[in-house]
């Protein structure tokens, strides 16, 4: 049983946070795999472009779920009702991702430099299967974690979880990473997100992070195949 609850709120948390976040790491890593196998052999520039991508994605997702298995699920375990094959699973579930993790980060290593099609190919293959694992986990939490969180886990115990997040992508890349998010958002997705940013963040998303994202897509995508991110 559940031992203790959480501290008084008067605000309850949206769990719609995750699922727009999940939508970046559904998005991309199919996507990677798409044009790491599309990159012309030899063309170590290319290789160059999507592996700065992908190690923004890798790290962004390897983050996601550190900050869960430390800030999230040990607080859920005290404070829910959470049968042991749900806590198994995620357990598993965690673990073979962590492992797909490693295999891309190890096979991502010899096509940067080389380009070569063979690896092009195993590392596609590898993006493929991290693939389908985080999204198996995603589903699966989506549909039995989120609504415990909205009951057991507080905003401020969340933003402890977005700021460890946060921490973990470059300074750099920041404005990147809040395109990815933004870009498949609805209206009321992209209000909760920017709402909480400070107003000169929110002015330098608006000035310089929705041209900087939109050439970043174009050039790792080439096609320029994607939804413009509104300013607002």
């Amino acid at each position: 049983m559940p031992t203790a609850g959480p501290p008084p709120v008067t605000d309850r948390l949206d769990p719609q946070e995750m699922v727009v976040l999940h939508r970046v790491f559904r998005r991309e890593i199919p996507l990677l795999a798409d044009l790491v196998e599309a990159a012309a052999p030899g063309d170590r520039r290319r290789a160059s472009v999507l592996a700065e991508h992908l190690d923004l994605i890798l790290g962004a997702l390897a983050e996601h779920h550190e900050g869960e298995d430390d800030l999230l699920w040990p607080k859920l375990r005290r404070r829910a009702v959470l049968g042991g094959d749900v806590i198994a699973r995620m357990t598993e579930q965690h673990d073979a991702i962590a492992g797909a993790l490693d295999e891309v980060t190890d096979r991502s290593h010899p096509w940067r430099v080389q380009a070569d099609r063979d690896a092009a190919l195993r590392l596609a293959e590898s993006l493929r299967a991290l693939d389908r694992h985080a999204t198996a986990h995603m589903d699966d939490e989506e549909e039995h974690l989120l609504p415990l969180m909205a009951d057991h886990i507080t905003p401020d115990e969340w933003s402890q979880v977005g700021e460890r997040g946060r921490r973990s992508v470059p300074k750099t890349k920041l404005l990147i990473f809040l395109g990815a998010i933004l870009e498949d958002a609805t209206v009321q997705e992209r209000h909760m997100f920017l709402s909480q940013m400070p107003a000169p963040a929110r002015l330098l998303w608006r000035t310089v992070g929705t041209r900087l994202y939109d050439r970043t897509t174009t050039r790792v995508r080439r096609s320029g195949d994607h939804t413009p991110v509104q300013r607002a």
